[in-house]
């Protein structure tokens, strides 16, 4: 009797042990080496930005053309953004880490949110200056070379 005493918690704590390596494997991720980011398929992209705005969707066609930006810019940093970081942490973040214009990515971000977050309707006129920032900016990040921390 006296060494199960002394057996069972053992045995207790090896299966929490267990439990909790199985949880971090399957559902945090953990010890399986690093994810390989998959590179972001312009053209398709952008033909599915065209489709929505063919279709009068301007808000989605924003949205997409902004999460595609974004894509971009985490696969050149090397971290896409965060599921706890909001779309300005991740613009100042990316500001910080790649060569681009500043200004013109927060202006980006404003009609990004305007179209996501609004409940009007988007013109095709800020769809445009949408479609005409991220083109500005796809060329430069797309032959960025990722900043040197200071």
């Amino acid at each position: 009797m006296q060494t199960l005493d002394q057996i069972l918690p053992i045995v207790a704590l090896a299966g929490a042990i267990i439990v909790v390596l199985l949880y971090l494997y399957y559902v945090r991720g953990m010890f399986q080496g690093p994810v390989e980011s998959e590179r972001v398929d312009i053209p398709s992209k952008l033909r599915n930005i065209k489709k929505l705005a063919d279709a009068g969707k301007y808000g989605a066609a924003i949205t997409l053309a902004y999460r595609t930006f974004e894509q971009m810019c985490g696969s050149k940093m090397g971290a896409e953004r965060l599921n706890s970081e909001t779309a300005d942490e991740f613009m100042q973040r990316m500001v910080k880490e790649l060569p681009i214009d500043g200004a013109a990515v927060e202006e980006f971000l404003h009609t990004y949110e305007e179209a996501r977050f609004s409940h009007h309707e988007m013109t095709r006129e800020r769809y445009e200056f949408a479609i005409k920032t991220f083109t500005d900016l796809y060329p430069r990040v797309d032959a960025s070379v990722k900043a040197k921390p200071e």
